[in-house]
This record gives C-alpha cells, structure tokens and sequence, in this order.
C-alpha cells in the first residue's frame, strides 16, 4: 500500500429495500484458506483477513446461501458514516475523546431505515460505470466512455445518478498511510451517537455502519507513543462508565477486494 496522504475520492453505496450489503464476522483456525476461497465467490466485495476477535472480515452484496462455521456475527449493513476529520493532532483527539467521557450523555439509538431505491432511467447508465469509478472518482472518464461505447452524456447521466445514490469519501491520512495501524471495531451500546461523536474526534479516515445492534467502527490509529494503548483504554473505560455494553477488536492484516 502507497503511503499517500490522501487516496483518490470514491463511493460507497447507500442501503436500499432491494440493494443491501451484508458483513459477516468470522472465527476460523483456517482463516487463510477461507480468505483465499471467498475471493473466488461471485457475491463477495471485500474481505479481510485480520487478528483479534475475529479472523476474518467479509462483505458481499447478497446474504450467504450457506453460513460459515463460527461466524460469530453478520447482518445487513446500514449506510456509511464518514465524520468530517479534524485538524489537530492525535494527542489533542486523545484529549478531546478523554474529556467527553467526563460528561454526560443522553441515550440515543441510531435507525437503520432501507428505504425504495429512486427509479430513474440513467441508473442504467449509473450500474454500468459504478466499477470503474467506485474506488476513484478521478479515473479517466474518456477511457471507460470507449470501453463501455456510451455516449459522454449518458457517462454524466449515470454518473449523477451513482452521486444520488452512493456515500461519498476522500479518504485522508495527514501523516501518509503507512504511519497509521488500522483497527475495526464492534460496539454494543444505548449510547450510539454519542460514539460517532467520539470517534468523530479522530484526525483521520475513519468509517461507521451499523449492522443489527452493533456499531462496526474501522479506525486509524498513529504509530507510537502508545497511541493505540490509550485508545483501548478508553473503550474499557466505556463499558465501566455504562456507555458501551461490549466490544470486539480486530486488526486487519490483508485484504482483497473486487475491483
């Protein structure tokens, strides 16, 4: 992996009645044979071998016909939340994160709601370029315009239409990529806004879904200085205070994606 600052700005699809993503976090003492299998299934868009709680890490875009064994958790996921990254440093996010856990906070459930997908004519068009303009916004419109012999006008129509229906993240690393150590976390609590602000303190890529009555929480944690300690020590803070029930950590390792 590139240690960039800031990868190319990209999408991810917002949950629909009829278009649903599914996460699944799986146990296995043959995780590696696993990760290699579910790269060939034709559903997966991603999965992660990782260490911790969980050794693997799976989406797809269609619910499994069979249930891994051990799969210790799964559900459909809810949209993304991308918070806005602030310009500080880690250590006054630490702060920041610290001193919220001072306070007060009221109970707050975040809704996971799937509602009709929007019915239009250039979705056609939208479906179509969505893998080539997924994972970078950037990318040379000219090249897929050839490759799928459409028009530029039907390229802008499905193009506004992916924007109507998708997240979109510039993913941003102020210290460069490799400098950071990545985490997901699972979050059980009544105090669910209240964690997306927590994390929200965070001066770095960081992403949020819900899956049934978990937070799922991926985060990048600076290297050093015993940064990730004061983190984890935080969360079990937390669950003393009350404001999270449980959590699972997992640090991924490698991962595949479908392009």
């Amino acid at each position: 992996m590139e240690n960039l600052i800031f990868f190319p700005p990209q999408l991810r699809l917002k949950m629909f009645e009829n278009r649903k993503e599914y996460i699944y976090l799986i146990q296995s003492d043959s995780a590696n044979k696993l990760y290699d299998y579910f790269q060939e299934q034709p559903n997966v868009i991603y999965v992660v071998y990782t260490s911790g709680k969980f050794d693997i890490f799976l989406q797809t875009e269609k619910p499994l016909d069979v249930l891994p064994d051990r799969t210790i958790f799964w559900g459909a996921r809810g949209n993304y939340i991308y918070p806005e990254i602030p310009n500080c440093s880690y250590m006054y996010a630490l702060m920041r994160m610290e001193r919220l856990l001072d306070k007060e906070h009221p109970p707050s459930k975040m809704p996971v709601e799937y509602p009709k997908e929007p019915l239009e004519p250039s979705s056609y068009y939208g479906w179509m370029i969505y893998p080539y303009v997924k994972y970078d916004l950037k990318t040379g419109y000219t090249r897929i315009v050839k490759k799928l012999h459409i028009s530029f006008v039907s390229f802008y129509k499905g193009l506004e239409y992916l924007l109507n229906v998708s997240a979109k993240l510039l993913p941003y690393y102020p210290l460069g990529f490799r400098l950071y150590s990545q985490y997901f976390f699972v979050f059980w609590s009544d105090y669910e806004e209240f964690l997306c602000e927590l994390f929200g303190c965070l001066p770095c890529h960081t992403s949020i879904t819900k899956v049934k009555d978990a937070l799922i929480v991926y985060v990048s944690i600076e290297k050093g200085e015993d940064i990730s300690e004061r983190l984890f020590r935080m969360c079990f803070r937390m669950v003393n205070l009350g404001l999270i029930d449980r959590f699972w950590s997992s640090r991924p390792i490698y991962g595949w994606r479908r392009d």
